[in-house]
């Protein structure tokens, strides 16, 4: 199963980093964006997607506006958003799931690591999992 993600990230280096880390694993097909970029895919539902990765460096959003953005389009209105942070305490966990975010993954983080990491944080989310907790 291929997973489809939308990376965003107003840095074009650490967009390249992180996206080069995920398209090296054969599970992930990736479009890798600005916040700009997303705006238009969402709002435009051309593409479906499995994971938003929003990273949470952006000093002129918190993580509610960020996720809020995310969330006023339908054709994302249900995908898993994970946030990419330096910020991973507890506390900041669940301020990320308060305001809709399904998940965090601490930066920094190893790259070759990061698939593996996407793919554990989504478990809950995939109809395998959900099967699996049904029976």
């Amino acid at each position: 199963m291929t997973i489809r993600t939308l990376l965003v990230d107003d840095d074009p280096d650490t967009r390249a980093i992180v996206a080069l880390a995920l398209d090296l694993h054969p599970q992930f097909a990736v479009s890798a964006v600005s916040r700009l970029g997303a705006a238009d895919t969402l709002r435009h539902g051309t593409e479906a997607f499995d994971v938003i990765l929003l990273d949470m460096k952006f000093a002129d959003m918190s993580a509610g506006a960020l996720v809020a953005t995310v969330r006023q389009w339908s054709s994302s209105a249900a995908i898993p958003v994970l946030i990419l942070s330096p910020r991973d305490g507890d506390s900041d966990r669940r301020a990320y799931r308060s305001v809709g975010a399904q998940g965090s993954i601490a930066k920094p983080f190893d790259p070759v690591a990061l698939p593996d990491r996407v793919i554990e944080s989504l478990r809950p989310f995939s109809p395998a999992a959900t099967q699996r907790s049904a029976s």
